[in-house]
């Protein structure tokens, strides 16, 4: 709910007190009054108003004393002056003392209307998360909810042993943080972490992306190559979407992961395997091996612990904090510099359902401090970006294809980085000539070229 606009006047002519008091609490105001600069000071360091509307001339203190005095004190108030003397000197000691604006008498309701509408929409929301740059890390997990407290422990327990472990749970949930967690708080931090999408590879060149290949063991083959296996050495390899393994790999990873030790494509010498592995998941692995879609035995060999990340919209006490952490990176990669988020936003993205989870939350919060104009997230800036569908009942009318929300969102980018490629590269987290590529691919043009 929205805090009462509080308003103090001071002014020693008692009929246009009543009158001016009279009007704003019609208005649904807050007002306090006074008929002299003294009683007024005290008046607005006792209430604390979003606005004060001062007399110059006032028995006692002036109003322009009044306005030194806010100053010096630091009191954060707009101050609307009104006079009946038309005099430049005072109008700009005025305005340099802080006063907002400068109204002469007789009072004109509308314009003293529109000044303190133009005071409230200048004053920042006072509930708010300050966004502060300092102390910002790289894939850290963001969050206190219960669930995310027994996942830190969960990784603090297996940090330790260099066990198999399976991470579960929705697309843009985070899993490969979590794994990522697991290795860089283990003994073997040190080691390298590589991470694999078995759905982002060409099938047939999987087995030598995992196992590596010697020289000529197939046509492109032009020299020896080692493959994430034996890169991993005595680290942790991630293999993401391992539910993307076609059934012939996966009897290969099986046989692998009981042996400990494999050969490259086309080779013959045994390499030994020291890394843990850890794979993740967004489907339901249990449930395509009752449908002979995902063998058995290597289902139970990688469970051998299983950590479940729940999606965002069963944690949303986790989204303040995320909302603050994804706008310091946002503002790292964008170059914007927004510093305050309403709690009005935040209710926003809370009632939120986020089926695309925290990956879907980082994509509209890029959207909104892109199209921020100061530095503050408004509300305005996400609430059309989070509408909901008008017609759920008929999804297939809503629903675009990957192809289009990658093009719609790239030439959002681009548009908005003139079409500068470098920076549009850094903003999307991708290689230029992988952007070029994407371009070329989706057809994308440069508006007016």
């Amino acid at each position: 709910m929205a805090k009462r606009v509080e308003i103090v006047i001071v002014d020693d002519n008692l009929e246009l007190l009543e009158s001016l008091e009279l009007y704003f609490r019609e208005k649904g105001y807050g007002v306090a009054t006074a008929d002299n600069g003294e009683a007024g000071l005290l008046l607005i360091k006792e209430r604390q108003p979003q606005i004060a509307i001062v007399d110059l001339r006032l028995p006692g203190i002036s109003g322009l004393e009044l306005l030194q005095a806010l100053k010096l004190e630091g009191i954060e108030c707009r101050t609307v002056v009104i006079t009946a003397y038309q005099e430049m000197e005072t109008t700009v000691q005025a305005i340099k003392l802080g006063a907002f604006d400068y109204l002469h008498k007789p009072i004109d309701i509308d314009l003293l209307d529109a000044v303190i509408d133009k005071a409230l929409s200048d004053i920042p929301e006072t509930e708010s998360i300050k966004v502060v740059d300092e102390g910002f890390k790289e894939n850290t997990i963001v969050g206190r909810s219960h669930e995310l407290k027994e996942i830190f422990k969960i990784i603090g327990l297996l940090s330790e042993v260099k066990t198999t472990v399976l991470i579960a749970g929705e697309s843009g949930t985070g899993k490969e943080l979590v794994a990522r967690a697991l290795h860089f708080h283990s003994s073997s931090a040190g080691e390298p972490f590589i991470a694999l999408n078995c759905s982002a590879i060409v099938e047939n060149l999987l087995e030598s992306e995992l196992f590596g290949h010697e020289q000529g063991s197939f046509t492109g083959a032009v020299a020896t190559k080692k493959g994430k296996f034996e890169i991993a050495g005595s680290g942790t390899l991630f293999l993401d979407e391992i539910s993307e393994l076609p059934l012939h790999l996966q009897a290969k990873i099986l046989r692998f992961m009981q042996e400990r030790e494999f050969e490259r494509v086309g080779g013959n010498r045994k390499i030994k395997f020291n890394a843990r592995i850890i794979a993740a998941t967004n489907r339901d692995l249990g449930q395509m091996v009752s449908q002979g879609e995902f063998r058995e035995d290597l289902y139970f060999r990688l469970k051998v612990f299983e950590i479940d990340i729940p999606p965002l919209r069963k944690r949303k006490e986790d989204i303040p904090l995320l909302v603050e952490y994804l706008v310091k990176k946002i503002n790292r990669t964008t170059g914007k510099k927004i510093r305050r988020i309403p709690m009005a936003a935040i209710e926003r993205f809370i009632e939120h359902d986020w089926p695309g989870n925290i990956r879907e939350l980082e994509n509209v919060l890029t959207r909104a401090v892109v199209l921020s104009k100061d530095d503050c997230l408004h509300e305005t800036n996400v609430v059309n970006l989070l509408r909901q569908p008008q017609t759920p009942q008929s999804p297939a009318l809503q629903l675009k294809s990957l192809s289009e929300i990658e093009a719609q969102h790239i030439s959002h980018v681009l548009d908005y980085c003139q079409w500068n490629i470098s920076q549009a590269a850094r903003i999307l987290e991708i290689t230029r000539p992988t952007l070029r590529n994407k371009i070329k691919a989706l057809n994308l043009a440069c508006e007016g070229s």
